[in-house]
């Protein structure tokens, strides 16, 4: 699966949101509360982030 994100403002912190699309949440029951791992590396001059669940809510 592929898809196009786009990173917005979390109110009041210097982090930001991602939305997980609808379509990955059904196909692989994420739910609110579940943790992911991030992994975060350069390659060929781009950034690649990886997300791995850690726990199922």
């Amino acid at each position: 699966m592929s898809k196009t994100l786009k990173a917005r403002d979390h109110h009041g912190a210097d982090s930001l949101d991602i939305t997980i699309p609808v379509d990955a949440v059904r196909e692989y029951d994420i739910n609110q509360g579940d943790v992911f791992e991030l992994e975060a590396e350069e390659q060929d001059g781009d950034v690649v982030l990886r997300y791995r669940r850690v726990y199922e809510s």
